[in-house]
C-alpha cells in the first residue's frame, strides 16, 4: 500500500503485542470457568470438553478462511474485523448461552475471530524477520503467556467474590471491543505478497521442504494437544481430585503459565546459543515429566508445583515450532505458519475433548496423563526436526533450501 514503508516496525509490533495478549486472555478463560459453567448449565463431565471443541472448530474454519478467502485483506483490517467477530462471540456466551448447544455455537464464533488474532501477528513475524525468527516469535508469544498467566488469577478472585462466569465473558467482550478500536487507530505495516491460497500455491509450499512441513505440522498437533489438556482441565482437576475452591484451582492454571513466562524469557536467550530443535526436545521432555507429576500428585500444593515446572518445560514449545516457518521463503512462511495453527486446532479439538470420556471411564488422573504422552511424542519429533531442518549444532540455523537465502537477506534485526 502507498506509504506503508514509512511505518515504523515497532509501531506495528505494538498492535501485535496487544493482540497477542488478548488472545491469551480469551484462550485461557474456559479452564478456570469450566467448573462453574458445567454446574450452572448441567453439562456432564463426559460432554464438558465439547465447549473447547466449539472454540477449536471455529479456529479450524477461521484459519482456512484466513488463507483461502481473506489473504488479500490488509492485516490491520483483518484484525479489526476478527476482533469484532470475537467480541460478538464473547457477548453471546455471556448473554445468550442457555445450554451446551448454544454455548458451543457462541464459542465457535469466539474461536473464529480469535484464530485471526492468533495467526496474523506470527505470520507478520515469520514473513518479515528471517534472521532470529525463533527469538522474535518467542518474544511475541511472551505477551500471550502473560495474558494466560494473569487471567486465571483475576477470574479466580472474581469467582471467589461471587461474580458469575457470564459477567467474566461480558467484561472480556468489552475489552475485545476496545482492542478493535486500538488496532484501527494505530498504523500497521502489511504482510506483503499474501494471496488467497490455491491448490497450486499450497503444492509449491509443501514441495519446498515436505519433510520439514509435515514434521512441524505433527509437532503442532501433539504439542497443542498436551498444552490444552492442562489449559482446559487443570482447574477442574484440582477441584474434583483435591476438593479445592475455584479461586485456589485458578492459581494452578496461573502457575502453569507463570512457568511459561519464566521459560520463554530463558528461551529467548538460549535460541542464540542452541538449535531450536534441541531446545524443543529438552523442553518437551521436561513438560512430559512434570505433566505426569501433575496427574500423579497426592496433594494440591504438589500438583501446583508440578504444573509450574510443566509450564517451564512447555514454554518454548509453540514459538519454537512456529519459528520453523521462517525457514520457508517469502509468502511461503505465512502459509506454513497457518498450517501449524491449523494443526494446532486439530490438537485442540481431539485431545481436550478425550479427557472427558477417558476421565469418566478410567479416572481423571489417567485422562490428565495423556498430556505426558503427547509431550513425550513432541520431544521425539524434535529429534527428527533436528535432522531435517538444516540447523547446525552451534545454534545457527542454515537454510533448508538455497532459495531461502535471497528471501532472508536484509531483514534480520527487526526482531528487536
Amino acid at each position: 500500500m502507498p506509504g506503508e514503508q514509512l511505518i515504523n516496525p515497532s509501531t506495528s509490533r505494538l498492535s501485535l503485542y496487544a493482540t497477542t495478549f488478548m488472545v491469551g486472555v480469551v484462550v485461557i478463560s474456559l479452564g478456570p470457568l469450566l467448573d462453574s459453567i458445567t454446574k450452572d448449565l448441567g453439562i456432564p463431565l463426559a460432554q464438558a470438553g465439547l465447549i473447547a471443541v466449539g472454540f477449536a472448530v471455529g479456529m479450524l474454519v477461521g484459519v482456512l478462511a484466513l488463507n483461502f478467502l481473506f489473504a488479500g485483506v490488509p492485516a490491520k483490517w483483518a484484525l479489526v474485523g476478527a476482533t469484532c467477530v470475537q467480541t460478538i462471540g464473547l457477548a453471546a456466551s455471556a448473554v445468550l448461552a442457555q445450554g451446551l448447544g448454544s454455548l458451543f455455537a457462541a464459542y465457535f464464533f469466539v474461536g473464529l475471530g480469535c484464530v485471526f488474532l492468533n495467526s496474523l501477528p506470527g505470520m507478520w513475524v515469520s514473513s518479515q524477520i528471517k534472521v532470529g525468527t525463533h527469538r522474535a516469535m518467542t518474544i511475541q508469544l511472551i505477551y500471550f503467556a502473560v495474558g494466560m498467566a494473569v487471567t486465571p488469577i483475576f477470574i479466580g478472585v472474581a469467582l471467589g467474590q461471587g461474580v458469575t462466569w457470564r459477567w467474566v465473558y461480558g467484561v472480556e467482550a468489552v475489552v475485545s471491543a476496545l482492542l478493535a478500536v486500538l488496532i484501527a487507530a494505530l498504523p500497521m505495516s502489511n504482510i506483503e505478497g499474501r494471496k488467497n491460497l490455491t491448490y497450486g500455491r499450497l503444492r509449491d509450499v509443501m514441495s519446498f521442504g515436505p519433510a520439514l512441513f509435515w514434521a512441524v505440522v505433527a509437532a503442532s498437533v501433539v504439542y497443542i494437544g498436551a498444552e490444552f489438556i492442562l489449559n482446559v482441565w487443570l482447574a477442574k482437576f484440582e477441584i474434583d481430585v483435591f476438593a479445592v475452591s475455584k479461586t485456589v484451582a485458578s492459581i494452578a492454571v496461573a502457575l502453569f503459565w507463570a512457568g511459561m513466562i519464566v521459560g520463554r524469557i530463558a528461551v529467548t536467550s538460549l535460541t542464540k546459543r542452541f538449535p531450536a530443535s534441541r531446545l524443543l526436545m529438552v523442553g518437551m521432555a521436561v513438560m512430559a515429566f512434570f505433566a505426569a507429576g501433575v496427574a500423579l500428585s497426592n496433594s494440591a500444593p504438589l500438583s501446583m508445583v508440578m504444573a509450574f515446572f510443566a509450564g517451564v518445560g512447555a514454554s518454548g514449545g509453540f514459538p519454537l515450532i512456529l519459528g520453523f516457518s521462517g525457514k520457508f521463503p517469502a509468502w511461503h512462511a505465512g502459509v506454513v505458519f497457518s498450517a501449524v495453527v491449523l494443526a494446532g486446532a486439530v490438537g485442540r479439538i481431539v485431545f481436550p475433548y478425550l479427557v472427558g470420556p477417558v476421565g469418566q471411564v478410567a479416572g481423571f488422573r489417567v485422562a490428565m496423563g495423556m498430556a505426558f504422552v503427547l509431550a513425550a511424542a513432541c520431544s521425539l519429533l524434535a529429534l527428527f526436526l533436528h535432522r531435517i531442518s538444516g540447523e547446525d549444532d552451534a545454534g545457527e540455523a542454515v537454510a533448508v533450501h538455497a532459495a531461502a537465502r535471497p528471501a532472508a537477506s536484509g531483514e534480520g534485526e527487526a526482531a528487536g
